[in-house]
């Protein structure tokens, strides 16, 4: 059932991104929650299956987060790669881009929460996540994104889940 899941939903993910809706964040015509108001399985966020999942620890947050009332936006991070459970990756770090990092993950509401979620708090050099990652951002978010990275040639991965991890 859950393969059902991803493949129809990818489907329908594939002619969204195809009309320019999902990465112009217009995420209105796509449910992600069951009827029960949980957030959907992991497979089914996006409805894709070229996720990659790796445990990372945070090692920098550059400057400062810019406040949410102002505009939404995605910040990028660096992160240390510890594992991959999921897809290939090579290199040792890894630019992930949070969507609204002052918000609980939980507690995001607004037309991304169907491509957000986890149950990170907030966001602090040396924390362990586990990730699950898009490639690059603009698969899901063509808007505003604050990146101090700008001469690395990493590609900008997107965080659909991160989940706080024990030390």
């Amino acid at each position: 059932m859950k393969s059902i899941c991803c493949v129809s939903v990818v489907t329908l993910f594939t002619v969204l991104l195809a009309a320019g809706k999902i990465a112009a964040g217009d995420s209105s015509s796509i449910s992600a929650k069951s009827s029960a108001g949980n957030k959907a399985p992991e497979c089914s966020k996006v409805g894709i299956t070229d996720t990659l999942v790796v445990t990372a620890r945070l090692t920098e947050i550059p400057g400062t987060f810019v406040d949410n009332d102002l505009y939404d936006y995605v910040y990028v991070m660096k992160y240390r790669i510890l594992s991959v459970e999921r897809g290939v990756y090579e290199g040792r770090d890894i630019l992930v881009g949070h969507y609204n990092p002052l918000i609980s993950r939980r507690l995001v509401r607004d037309r991304m929460d169907p491509f957000v979620d986890g149950n990170v708090e907030r966001f602090t050099v040396g924390a362990r996540h586990r990730l699950v990652l898009i490639g690059p951002i603009e698969r899901v978010w063509e808007r505003e994104v604050e990146d101090e990275f700008m001469d690395s040639d990493l590609v900008r991965f997107f965080a659909l889940r991160a989940d706080a991890l024990p030390q």
